[in-house]
């Protein structure tokens, strides 16, 4: 009990960490909605296509099936922490620029209450914004010059997610979480007028609850299916303005509070397969999602919202977990991610794709104690039609912790 409570106190004072810690994302393209959905997981996830819907919560944590934590080794304790780094460089028809990202990815723990089910906490990132828009040049209203704006963005919210599973059978597990969903998103617009600066300061805070379902089901000892549902929900909003005008030597500023209009998350649908060949050596899972984006009737001024179809793969392969031999103890790891995109913009989907191959180090011989690294290389949008291309080289590290509880040594 006292290590679940401090437990608790460590993600809840990292909450506090992830709201105001740098961005995630320097993508343009998370200037529309809510900023760029953060698609990283957890454990093995990054290096196994990014789903996993199938997958059990036996040595790595699957916190994209409630349902997974009722297949949980007994006394033991699960913990992850991840951080991610992100190179990328941005492309359009007039230049080529390259940025830099890195920061926590996930913070998660998960524990069995029973031989049939089990719990798990975990705070993630749900979006990432991070933007710099410099040297717009705008017409002033009824004459014929210019000013200058320059818009930078930055923030996101952040999941904040309790699971449940449990074994109604041998074969069949179901579950449910519960996300609180909240975060900030700033941005700051300056005009520049001639001898005069106008700069506008907008804090745009976002708070919900979503609910996800999820079941599991293994038609033999090598064969599962699994199976996820995230219910539409309204994100509350609410905006505090700050306007200040510096003149030669005159400063003028107020500030306001408005509601903004709610933003609503569609209804999300996934199934995913895994199977075990080679004697438990080589696991293959496959995995699809689709996101009903057009029944939330919503715009954006970039574009409009399409349907959101993502394809996942992915392969691992462990020769012997119980070899004396360190190499034969390693998961080498490979998949592929693929993203339609929720935004069409000039009648063009803002896709994307990824590839990565990842490594499972093992820590002690005596638990499941494990690094996961994982390289991702990927590309989102195109330079055509006036968008702009990202490709990037991403790098994730996830320590993930496997104690045993309760268990008494025979040996001092």
């Amino acid at each position: 009990m006292k290590i679940s409570c401090f437990v608790v106190s460590i993600l809840f004072g990292i909450s506090t960490l992830f709201a105001q810690s740098s961005s995630l994302s320097s993508s343009p393209y998370s200037l529309y909605g809510l900023g760029v959905p953060d698609d990283n997981g957890v454990g093995s996830i990054n290096s196994l296509g990014k789903l996993g819907f199938a997958l059990p919560s036996l040595t790595n944590i699957n916190a994209k099936n409630p349902a997974s934590l009722g297949r949980m080794t007994q006394k033991s304790f699960l913990f992850d922490i991840g951080l991610k780094t992100q190179y990328e460089t941005v492309i359009n028809s007039f230049q080529e620029e390259a940025r830099f990202t890195g920061n926590f990815s996930n913070i998660t723990v998960a524990f069995p209450i029973s031989k049939k089910s089990g719990v798990s906490l975990s705070l993630i990132p749900f979006t990432n914004v991070g933007y710099i828009l410099i040297g717009l040049e705008n017409n002033i209203e009824g004459s014929t010059d210019n000013f200058i704006t320059n818009v930078v963005g930055s923030g996101g919210l952040n999941d904040f997610k309790l699971s449940y599973g449990y074994s109604l059978t041998d074969k069949l597990r179901v579950g449910a979480s519960g996300s609180i969903l909240f975060g900030t998103i700033d941005e700051t617009e300056t005009n520049i007028v001639e001898a005069s600066t106008l700069i506008i300061s907008e804090e745009n805070y976002y708070s919900g609850f979503q609910v996800n379902l999820g079941a599991q089901y293994d038609f033999s000892n090598n064969v599962s299916v699994g199976f996820i549902s995230k219910l539409p929900t309204n994100l509350k909003g609410e905006q505090t303005r700050s306007i200040n005008t510096f003149l030669t030597e005159t400063i003028t500023s107020r500030e306001e509070d408005t509601r903004l209009d709610d933003f609503t998350l569609p209804l999300e649908l996934g199934f995913g397969f895994m199977g075990n060949f080679l004697k438990n050596k080589l696991t293959v899972n496959a995995d699809y999602q689709q996101n009903f984006w057009k029944t939330t009737d919503q715009s954006d001024f970039l574009g409009k919202y399409v349907d959101q179809h993502l394809v996942g793969l992915g392969v691992s392969y462990r020769k012997n977990p119980r070899s004396l031999k360190y190499w034969e103890r390693v998961f080498y790891r490979t998949g592929m991610h693929y993203d339609s995109g929720n935004l069409k913009v000039n009648d063009y989907r803002i896709d994307n794709y990824s590839f990565s191959v990842g490594v499972g180090l093992p820590i002690s011989l005596r638990t499941n104690s494990m690094l996961n690294i994982s390289y991702s290389y990927g590309q989102k949008g195109r330079v055509s039609n006036g968008l702009i291309q990202e490709n990037f080289h991403q790098l994730s590290f996830n320590f993930s912790f496997d104690g045993k509880w309760f268990i008494k040594r025979k040996y001092d």
